[in-house]
């Protein structure tokens, strides 16, 4: 095997995504590279490497840096959650890995743990490295599941700010696992951080995590799942657990206790290896989490009246035409049409949410208001046809709309976090066969992306030395690598 495998780009609306491709076996891994360094890096260090080894022995591996990180371009809007689950399809699909085993820690697991419940066919399992369900300043205090109170969600935040603030010193590893925050590890640690993001880019990831909430995502999940916790992580140790309770086939366990950044690293592996040879392969896929899209013409009845038969189907085709190709330009399908109303299913929110907008605005010009309701949840797939709660309560939704509004359901709301979609609350509802009350949120007139923010990398002149070594020279590195870690034991 050659080392380091070769880097390549994947093309993603224009912009380049950094993949390598390693290792074989029956098994396939995708292993996002997200929280420390880049692709280049990680063969340049003997831990990592041997780590990386061990892995390629049994199974093929794909790994990646996020767009805005690593050497992957950056970014020119904020990527939410369901863009950063299809960049992971995408990075399969250019590898060709029909399936796989996703590895990912804490936020890339907001998305991978998305992914799965979208794809299901494409997931053989999960394993997720200190996730969370909800971010620490989703709710209030008292509706967050783990947390003792507002003190330690306070003290959390400050840790987390701390963090962005001091990104590219190596405070990350006292959040992540205090125990291997040696001061070697600590001085590597700051350049890896350096290397893989601005501060602007860290500040931003940490807004959309403090704000996420995908429970509901993650009660869809069908694969299997391992949920591993780095002891001493400052997210409450009960948070991680209850991601493997949200989950239906999950388990849970702690990494043992290490000072020793090799150590760590060959328990995530050698963890990762076990539970990828006991994972059978998922077998139903009817079941998948869908964003369910319902339109209808406001005062249909009035219009047809006033217009007469003839000119009523014109207008009827028309709104037909317009609807199939704003549903087909966002990446949805037009499920069945409703007389004058539409069902369709989108793997995201926000690209559903844009698409409702857009049709409101195009059937203003055939004179016509629509309304529109959105809700994200688990979808049976019957043929062509959804069926579900999801859809029923995507209908309720609509129902509650005004002539061109759009609202969607709070488990939307929570999914478009870092979209730069406004969403104003309309209250709990109560909505028609459905049990409890419902808070419904109408969208505003702001749909932009949110801005990138600046990806200028705070890079010293020796890490300049350190990267151009990593690509040209990993060997070197590692050697060195090697020479730190036992002068440091032996002291």
């Amino acid at each position: 095997m050659e080392i380091p495998p070769e880097t390549n780009y994947l093309d993603r609306d224009g912009k380049s995504l950094a993949f390598q491709r390693f290792g074989s076996g029956k098994r396939r891994l995708v292993w996002i590279a997200t929280g420390l360094g880049n692709l280049d890096l990680w063969w340049s260090d003997a831990v990592f490497c041997e780590a990386l080894l061990r892995l390629a022995q049994h199974s093929e591996c794909v790994m990646y840096d996020e767009l805005g990180t690593g050497v992957s371009d950056p970014v020119d809007h904020v990527p939410t959650l369901e863009e950063r689950a299809a960049d992971l399809g995408a990075v399969m699909d250019a590898v060709g890995f029909e399936r796989a085993t996703v590895h990912a820690s804490y936020d890339a697991c907001l998305y991978a743990g998305l992914f799965a419940a979208q794809r299901p066919e494409r997931v053989d399992g999960l394993v997720l490295v200190n996730p969370f369900a909800q971010g620490w300043r989703s709710a209030p205090a008292a509706e967050l599941v783990g947390w003792s109170g507002a003190e330690q969600v306070e003290a959390y935040d400050q840790a987390a700010e701390q963090l962005a603030q001091n990104w590219g010193r190596g405070d990350m590893l006292s959040m992540m696992m205090p125990s291997l925050a040696t001061p070697r590890n600590v001085r590597a640690c700051g350049m890896l951080e350096r290397a893989r993001a601005s501060p602007s880019m860290m500040r931003v990831q940490t807004e959309i995590a403090r704000s996420a909430d995908i429970r509901d995502v993650l009660r869809t999940i069908k694969a299997s799942v391992l949920v591993l916790r780095l002891p001493g992580n400052r997210l409450p140790e009960a948070t991680t657990q209850y991601v493997a309770e949200l989950i239906p086939q999950a388990s849970y366990e702690e990494i043992a206790p290490t000072d020793n950044l090799g150590h760590m690293f060959s328990s995530l592996q050698r963890r990762t290896h076990e539970f990828m040879a006991g994972t059978p392969h998922a077998v139903n896929h009817d079941r998948a989490l869908m964003t369910v899209l319902f339109t209808d013409i406001a005062g249909s009845t009035e219009h047809a009246a006033l217009l007469g038969d003839a000119r009523w189907r014109e207008v009827l085709l028309a709104h037909e035409r317009m609807l199939r190709r704003e549903v087909e330009a966002a990446g949805g399908r037009v499920v069945k049409l409703l007389g004058d109303g539409s069902l369709a299913t989108f793997d995201g929110p926000a690209r559903a949410i844009r698409c409702a907008e857009r049709i409101c605005a195009a059937a203003r010009e055939l004179d016509v208001e629509i309304r529109a309701g959105l809700h994200t949840g688990e979808c049976e797939v019957i043929d062509a046809d959804v069926a579900g709660m999801a859809v029923h309560i995507a209908a309720r939704v609509s129902a509650h709309a005004g002539a061109g509004e759009v609202l969607v359901s709070r488990t939307v709301r929570d999914l478009v976090t870092g979209s730069g979609i406004a969403l104003q609350s309309r209250g709990e509802h109560e909505l028609k066969g459905v049990p409890g009350s419902w808070e419904l949120f109408a969208v505003g007139s702001d749909t932009a992306p949110l801005p990138a923010p600046d990806q200028s990398r705070e890079l010293r002149a020796s890490d300049r030395v350190v990267l151009l070594a990593a690509r040209r020279a990993p060997g070197l590195l590692r050697a060195a690598s090697r020479l730190g870690t036992r002068r440091e034991h032996r002291s």
